[in-house]
Order: structure tokens, then sequence, then C-alpha cells
């Protein structure tokens, strides 16, 4: 199914008629449910899922009743875009924004970049990220050598380059990220001010949501989040099921191996529980005599 025949059959599912731009290089697509509006901008792994038919968490707008304003992508370019830039300053000059009773902004790695730039045009919003790039421009994050894609397609010399700054605008962000992830850490220290949250997932990488998705606590944690309802208590009690996800174990086992912790790698091998990469397990099993 071709993205805009996919966008025009998830018009249906709106309470009443809203509103698709075809851009260029994205598609803003408007949902009117309610008073309360969800902002969200898909990832990069939505060009290759086979059946993006919806925009990114366009089931969670639905749970929960709010309007949603979802922004896909034809190309992973950060959304930086001038018709993007174009189609928001145009949107907030009409008092969109300012119609809604409170305006929520949402995004993982590309789309939690937009989620906290795009946030701008809304003051007094709430953002939600998950693995943002504060940025993609190469002097001001001289540490990022990752998404060679996102610097070459996208515009870094139009407005709203640096998120770490337009969330000054913000009432609150929440940003999720593994702190034992380097460039997802050093983009998070970027974010300074009373009103940053930070909410660490240790070892669960750069794909935080799937992390919590494999233990079940992606959509507690995001609807908590959203609903300005999370606290770090809560939080961690959430997150401690993380233990119990194979994948979070065998970035425990590595890092351990990395630190020379022999007696934590020793007692995660032994624990048997990891069902990847068998080779890597054998050799350190062999490396340290563990039968």
């Amino acid at each position: 199914m071709s993205l805009m025949k996919s966008i025009i059959t998830a018009s249906q599912h709106a309470s009443r008629p809203g509103f698709i731009k075809n851009l260029p290089a994205h598609c803003v697509c408007f949902y009117p449910r309610s008073d309360t509006l969800l902002v969200t901008f898909d990832h990069v792994g939505s060009l290759t899922i086979k059946q993006g038919l919806l925009p990114w968490a366009f089931g969670l707008a639905e749970k929960l009743g709010w309007s949603h304003l979802g922004n896909m992508t034809k190309q992973n370019d950060w959304f930086r875009h001038k018709s993007m830039f174009a189609t928001y300053r145009t949107m907030r000059k009409e008092g969109f924004f300012e119609s809604f009773d409170d305006v929520v902004f949402l995004g993982a790695s590309m789309g939690g970049y937009a989620a906290c730039a795009f946030s701008v045009v809304s003051p007094g919003a709430r953002v939600v990220a998950f693995s943002p790039q504060s940025t993609l421009r190469r002097d001001l994050v001289p540490f990022e050598t990752r998404f060679h894609n996102g610097r070459k397609l996208g515009d870094w010399t139009g407005p709203w380059v640096d998120s770490a700054h337009t969330v000054e605008k913000a009432s609150n962000v929440k940003l999720f990220y593994d702190p034992h992830f380097t460039g997802d850490a050093a983009h998070a220290a970027r974010y300074k001010g009373g009103h940053i949250e930070h909410y660490p997932a240790p070892y669960l990488g750069h794909k935080v949501p799937t992390g919590l998705k494999a233990i079940g606590q992606f959509e507690p944690i995001v609807l908590a989040a959203v609903q300005d309802d999370l606290t770090q208590a809560k939080y961690r009690t959430l997150l401690r099921d993380r233990r119990r996800e194979p994948l979070h174990a065998l970035r425990v086992l590595k890092r351990a191996q990395k630190r020379g912790h022999n007696d934590l790698v020793k007692r995660v091998i032994a624990n048997g529980t990891i069902p990847y990469e068998p080779d890597y397990i054998a050799r350190m099993a062999r490396r340290l005599s563990i039968s």
C-alpha cells in the first residue's frame, strides 16, 4: 500500500474530519478527537516497516481519545525540510496549537529530535522523547558519528536546528535514554534546565522503546509520561522488569567483559538465559573456563 493510500485509510479512524498535508518529503496528518493534542513524528525504522499504515503512535492517541497530529516521513531527513518549517510556522500563525488545552510532542530517535525541535511552535507544551539527537549539525555535536544520511538529506541551516535550545519554551521535557550508550547520553547531557527530567534506561541500547516493549512496559511508561503521571519512583518500579530481558543480559555481559569484571561475566553466562550471539558466549565461557 502506498503512503498516501495508507494515510487516507488512517483518516477514516478520526471521529471528525481532519486534514492531510502531503509535503515533498513528509505528510502531516491531523485526526481531531479532543481538546488535547498529541504530536508525533516517525522514527528511522518507519520507512522499513512493511505495514506502515499509520503515523507513529496512532494507536496511543486513539486509546487516549486525544487529537493526533501525526508526522510521517518519506525520507529520513530528521524532518529538516523547508516545507515542514513553513507548514509549522503557518499552523502556529493561524493559532492551530493554541486551540488545544494541552499539547504533547512525542517521538523516538529521529522523531525524538523532531518532537523537541518542533515543540518551539507551541510554547508551554510538554515533550516526551526517547533517545533523541539534540541536533546533527556537526559543529554543535562533533561527537556524533552516526546518521550520515540524516546529515546529508536534512537542511541543517534552517530554523530550530538545535533542539536542546528549542525545548527551552516547553513546560516539561521527559528524556528516556540508555546512559551507557555513549552517543545518546552525550545528546541527553545537552538538554539543560529545571524543566528537563531524565529517565535512564540502562542497557536497553539506542532503541529504548523496543527494549521496553520486550518486557511489556513501553505502553505503561509512555501512557504515564504523556499524561504527566510518571514519577521517578514509578518509572524505576516499571523498569525493574528489564532484568529478565535477554538482550539486557547480553548488554550487561559485554559491558562487564569490556571492563574486566570477570565475576559478573561468569554469573551472567552461568544463568544461561541469553539466546543471542552463541559464538560470543561460547568464547567468553572458554576464556573463563565456565562449563
